[in-house]
């Protein structure tokens, strides 16, 4: 079914309403705080989680940056309400003249959604949210219903203006609407089964149609699972995954795997006319945890890419645990065929020190040659970073990584965060 359209008295309405609800969940914020962080955690009615970042380091142009943003996620709940209201946001500035990014104090918020569940099997979530079915997935400003217990089944059904996120930007506007319906099966012993379906409009026309299905089967020794998606327009199937997970013995896992997408666009898009190629994969992969202190994993992964490129893919890393407090992660990756060839390593640990501080660091190596080079390049990571819990619900954290390769001779990158809760 086809949405009403709405002039653009209606479009200026909904943006107008849409801040009312805002304005009113900060109100419920900053109202409850003070109440909220005196109450023991099973009484807490509101549950902020708060970071604040300063990043510093070279751009993409080699200009150097400087940049503050502040992370705030907040989740309030009367004690015996049937509602509840979630946000996540950030905002920040970029002090520095970037030819990147635009400099001025910008924010931008994830999802903002109220909660109501009148009954056990039902709920009903409005506002800006992110929903993920089989046959798509968007960030919207819309409704979403969902009911269980209908039998073995349960429904979700969603439908908003669809959220696009540019660099600094977002984009919500009701021509660009997205609907979507998933119906599961439930409480069926080791069984996942759903089928979905979406569909998007651009400016009010049609952009996609997709179906999609998913399953999963659990025995004790083995678990099959898939997903299959769709695309009405083109009426191709635009992704396929198809896998299979063994367990001969205890702890160890082989997992043999097939994927295939083919890229479609919207039907509004001028790109939904070029021909395009197909892309398969097939995977198999290995992973062992021994009863001593060590961890390993093999995989090997084929690529076809169209009818007559190809290349293949190696790699392989251990899991060490030398002491009771020190992790050693070692990678090694193989890279043959089409579109050029690479090796490289990636090494990582962690230590922790005491029950409050955690020390990491890490490096990297990849030397790579692309198909029109004449000679090899490489690229070059390293890192330190730590964590300093000052409280249960108070850290403080530091990472500091330098970055050698083709385009840069030194590209330093820094992060320092506060993160609390109450």
């Amino acid at each position: 079914m086809r949405p009403v359209k709405f002039g653009a008295s209606s479009v200026e309405r909904f943006s107008y309403r849409r801040w009312i609800w805002i304005g009113l969940a900060g109100i419920l914020f900053l109202s409850s705080f003070a109440r909220a962080q005196d109450k023991p955690p099973q009484d807490k009615i509101l549950d902020v989680k708060s970071s604040t970042q300063f990043l510093w380091g070279d751009d993409l142009m080699g200009e150097g940056q400087g940049i503050i943003a502040q992370y705030l996620r907040f989740n309030y709940k009367p004690q015996s309400a049937t509602f509840s209201i979630t946000g996540y946001g950030r905002a920040w500035r970029d002090y520095t003249e970037s030819e990147i990014r635009e400099t001025g104090p910008l924010g931008r918020l994830y999802y903002l959604y109220m909660n109501y569940s009148p009954f056990d099997n039902t709920s009903l979530r409005l506002g800006r949210q992110f929903v993920n079915f089989t046959a798509g997935s968007a960030v919207l400003d819309g409704i979403r219903l969902d009911a269980s217990g209908l039998g073995p089944i349960g429904v979700t059904f969603a439908e908003g203006a669809d959220v696009l996120f540019s660099l600094d930007g977002t984009d919500s506007k009701l021509g660009n609407h997205f609907i979507g319906l998933n119906i599961r099966l439930e409480n069926v012993r080791a069984t996942q089964l759903g089928i979905s379906y979406v569909r998007r409009y651009d400016d009010w026309n049609i952009a996609r149609e997709e179906f999609g299905l998913n399953f999963r089967r659990s025995w004790n020794y083995f678990s099959p699972y898939g997903e299959v998606r769709y695309d009405r327009a083109s009426a191709d199937v635009s992704e396929a995954l198809v896998g299979l997970d063994l367990y001969p013995v205890n702890d160890l896992m082989l997992k043999g795997e097939f994927y295939h997408s083919y890229p479609t666009f919207d039907s509004t898009s001028i790109y939904s006319v070029f021909a395009v190629d197909s892309y398969r994969e097939y995977l198999v992969q290995a992973d062992y945890s021994l009863s001593a202190p060590l961890g390993l994993t093999a995989s090997y992964t084929r690529q076809l890419y169209g009818d007559t490129e190809h290349a293949n893919i190696y790699t392989a890393g251990v899991n060490v645990y030398p002491l009771e407090h020190l992790t050693l992660k070692v990678s090694v990756d193989r890279r043959t065929g089409y579109a050029g060839h690479d090796w490289g390593f990636e090494i990582d640990g962690d230590y922790k020190v005491g029950e409050r501080l955690s020390l990491s660091a890490g490096a990297q190596y990849d030397t790579y040659k692309r198909p029109d080079d004449f000679s090899e390049n490489y690229a070059t990571r390293y890192w330190v970073g730590g964590r300093w819990s000052l409280r249960t619900d108070v850290s403080f954290s530091a990472r500091l990584e330098d970055n050698i390769n083709e385009n840069f001779v030194h590209r330093p990158l820094g992060r320092i965060t506060l993160d609390w809760a109450f």
